[in-house]
């Protein structure tokens, strides 16, 4: 705990943040916010008026990115009080690479997906949409590749119909935790799913497995035939 309480000291007072909030019905809520100091590894996080919700599940942890000037830090916090409409008071629990924040069990599949952003009223930027190809699924996330980096990483509308399913589909909001770009024009682009309860997070998963059992049932087979 004392090197995350060092980190924790050297984050700079009013740095713009995020935070993945779990809530009492199921599900997750990611708002903006800002970083506040307090008693390493303690701190608060600061919010919008009316963006806090009611309903937070105080007795599960969430994810906390600090976005610093040259680069971001996340790690996993508790939940200590909540102060008011505003404040939260949470503590650092241990630092996360981003790159795996997909904890969920993980399988190879190509479906087709697209990915959108609907602006708010208040907003200027603009509405856009790309559809791409994925490469790996998990109950926490995805990995695709897209022809166009996106102009915004945060409220993403993912859309992915799940093959061999009954033509049953994956519609929530995501954001992004990864974007590398490759050759000819190409992106591969890592989104962390935010609004999924944990019956349709539980429902990927088994998809997920029901598509490993496919793919080595194929294997023996090939690995049959070539006998």
């Amino acid at each position: 705990m004392s090197s995350l309480t060092e980190i924790i000291k050297k984050i700079q007072d009013s740095q713009p943040a995020e935070i993945n909030l779990q809530l009492l019905e199921g599900g997750s809520v990611q708002l903006k916010c800002v970083y506040k100091e307090s008693e390493a590894p303690n701190f608060f996080l600061v919010f919008p008026p009316k963006q806090l919700p009611a309903n937070i599940d105080t007795s599960k942890g969430c994810l906390v990115a600090i976005k610093g000037q040259e680069q971001s830090i996340t790690f996993k916090a508790g939940i200590e009080e909540i102060k008011g409409d505003r404040i939260l008071e949470l503590f650092a629990q241990k630092t996360i690479d981003p790159l795996t924040l997909r904890t969920y069990y993980r399988a190879d599949l190509r479906s087709p997906i697209s990915a959108s952003y609907e602006p708010g009223p208040e907003e200027r930027a603009k509405p856009w949409n790309f559809s791409g190809e994925t490469l790996d699924l998990s109950g926490g996330g995805v990995l695709a590749i897209f022809p166009n980096e996106f102009p915004n990483k945060q409220r993403i509308l993912v859309h992915i119909p799940l093959p061999n399913t009954d033509n049953k589909e994956i519609r929530c909001l995501a954001h992004v935790v990864l974007t590398q770009r490759l050759r000819k024009e190409r992106w591969k682009i890592a989104l962390q799913f935010d609004n999924l309860s944990q019956k349709e997070r539980d429902f990927i998963v088994s998809c997920c497995l029901s598509e490993q059992r496919r793919q080595l049932r194929e294997k023996v087979q090939l690995s049959q035939e070539d006998l």
